[in-house]
């Protein structure tokens, strides 16, 4: 898998094979000068994904791949693996990411290491069959998360939102009830990944406090974390969150072409799940 390979989107080939998009993002860093992150969207059957694992994975990781593990959970492991090797091979095209390991931590938080990785850190994220991961430098805390829009979860996410954010993406969004809060949910997860608190502290405390429109869509602020801003997508019944430092700590660079391309492979990951 090299770096160019990652970034072109299989569009067009059929729901056997792997579909992959991957972009660069600029990071404009004032304390410590311009920075580079990669973001990657994957979405594989699991025939695939087991027949072509040992072009991606690390013996660590196939360590994981037990008999014990239930074939839902081997899917969500090897989908997730694959879309984060996509987003390290974009930003760093040079390393064979076989010898990149991805294991868990302690919190059961993603933790890389690598022989010639450096500083790096990996978000990972994965619904079904699509997985979405985030390659960025520990200089810049970043967070993704991917989730499927259910109606039948209203009522769970009501519970795990304030009635404040509801009325506030209410007031922005148009769509279903169900879309607006499941971007609440993925917001405020990837914003615990990036804190590396994970959803272990109140979820009052990773309240969204502000909608902020950008030319990458909705954009929000967090009501008791001022220095982190959250973008957020949302097509056909996926939606996805990015979480990073807002300005002036950090002015993030992304072409609007290939954001649209990356939104573009959203929407068809979708479609895919739906005729599977």
């Amino acid at each position: 898998m090299t770096g160019e390979e990652s970034a072109e989107s299989a569009a067009g080939v059929g729901t056997d094979r792997p579909l992959v998009r991957s972009l660069r993002l600029g990071l404009d860093a004032p304390r410590t000068g311009p920075l580079q992150a990669a973001l990657a969207l994957a979405s594989a059957p699991l025939d695939w994904l087991d027949a072509h694992r040992r072009g991606f994975l690390h013996g660590d990781e196939e360590a994981l791949l037990t008999d014990r593990l239930h074939a839902r959970r081997r899917h969500g492991l090897l989908v997730g693996r694959y879309a984060a090797k996509c987003a390290l091979a974009a930003l760093r095209p040079d390393l064979d990411p076989r010898v990149l390991a991805i294991r868990p931590g302690v919190l059961e938080q993603p933790v890389l290491s690598g022989l010639g990785i450096g500083n790096v850190g990996i978000s990972l994220s994965h619904a079904g069959a699509v997985a979405v991961a985030l390659a960025f430098p520990e200089a810049c805390p970043m967070g993704v998360d991917l989730e499927r829009i259910r109606p039948d979860n209203v009522a769970l996410l009501t519970r795990q939102t304030t009635a404040d954010e509801r009325r506030l993406l209410a007031d922005h969004l148009g769509g279903p009830e169900a879309e607006r809060l499941t971007r609440l949910w993925c917001l405020k997860e990837a914003l615990s990944k990036a804190l590396r608190c994970g959803l272990t502290v109140p979820l009052d405390l990773l309240a969204v406090g502000r909608v902020e429109a950008g030319p990458t869509g909705l954009g929000v602020t967090f009501a008791h974390f001022a220095q982190y801003r959250g973008l957020s997508l949302a097509t056909g019944d996926l939606a996805a969150a990015l979480v990073l430092p807002r300005p002036p700590a950090v002015t993030l660079a992304i072409d609007a072409a290939e954001w649209a391309a990356f939104r573009e492979a959203l929407a068809e990951a979708a479609a895919r799940e739906t005729a599977a």
